[in-house]
């Protein structure tokens, strides 16, 4: 069990990277400067919806099955302690060394995904996370 948890952990890493390769990549054309601040913004954001979701969910989830074991504000406290950990996370790991790996294992020059894809992904999630929070 440990092992699919690894790989799983891997995996999505892995699709953060390609993400923040593109949006690098596609940014860097148009503004050069900004390319690096856009692209681990993006990735934080992604990572900062999927992590209100997933907590969105919880919560509700939890709410139904009447078990009271975090309150509102202190899920919202835990959220943004968790939200600064990911931004720092990002800050750390997107910059010097890990960027450069990352650039060297990119097989192609051109970015892989399109711009208007990575926008659209990014607006589903936060759409999903409203859909979840408004349901029942």
């Amino acid at each position: 069990m440990s092992n699919h948890r690894f790989f799983l952990y891997f995996l999505i890493m892995y699709l953060f990277d390609q993400l923040y390769v593109s949006v690098y990549q596609k940014v860097k054309k148009l503004k050069p400067r900004l390319a690096a601040k856009a692209a681990r913004f993006y990735v934080s954001l992604l990572q900062i919806g999927l992590l209100l979701l997933v907590g969105v969910f919880f919560m509700k989830f939890s709410k139904q099955m009447k078990m009271n074991f975090l309150t509102t504000p202190n899920s919202w406290l835990l959220f943004v302690g968790i939200t600064m950990v990911v931004l720092f996370k990002n800050w750390v790991g997107y910059s010097g060394k890990k960027r450069s790996i990352l650039f060297s294992k990119a097989s192609k020059p051109g970015a892989k995904h399109s711009l208007l894809w990575l926008v659209v992904f990014q607006l589903l999630v936060y759409a999903l996370t409203f859909i979840v929070s408004k349901a029942a």
